[in-house]
């Protein structure tokens, strides 16, 4: 099943793999079981740290789960490289009336996004990704997954 839905902590859910187009406007159109569940809140569209892809952060998550700058912090070198690294590429963004996110060009670059944009569906937040690498990167993940429960497996079983 794919979709989004709301857990018992009341946060969202999101599953799912999607292929939507960007419009002329680099306007991405979000589906419409994830708007719902975002009700009409912002997001936090940030490059990954991990992969070729862009994240959407529901913004009151992105919120809770970045830590706040204190004055203890401020000259800390190492929170300086996670402060860049979560915040000078991340934009502020709300669908529009019909659902439609306008993407950054820089961070459509970053993932190899021209045209077409799979949208795919990670727990708390989702994911754009170029269509190709975002099917490359279900099947590596579905290949270390099943090769970790194979070892399992066999551990149990000696």
């Amino acid at each position: 099943m794919s979709g989004a839905d709301d857990n018992a902590a009341g946060s969202v859910q999101f599953r799912g793999r999607y292929i939507n187009k960007l419009d002329a406007k680099k306007r991405v159109s979000i589906p419409a079981v994830y708007r719902s569940a975002l009700n009409h809140q912002p997001l936090v569209l940030r490059r990954s740290n991990r992969f070729r892809c862009i994240e959407a952060w529901p913004a009151i998550i992105f919120a809770s789960t970045m830590t706040p700058i204190t004055p203890s912090t401020v000259y800390a070198e190492e929170e300086d490289d996670d402060l860049y690294v979560n915040y000078a590429d991340t934009i502020d963004a709300t669908p529009d009336g019909e659902g439609r996110l306008v993407m950054d060009s820089g961070l459509l670059e970053f993932a190899g996004i021209a045209d077409s944009i799979a949208i795919l569906g990670k727990n708390r937040i989702f994911e754009f990704w170029e269509p190709r690498a975002a099917d490359e990167q279900v099947e590596r993940s579905r290949a270390r997954s099943q090769a970790r429960l194979m070892a399992a497996r066999g551990a149990n079983a000696a």
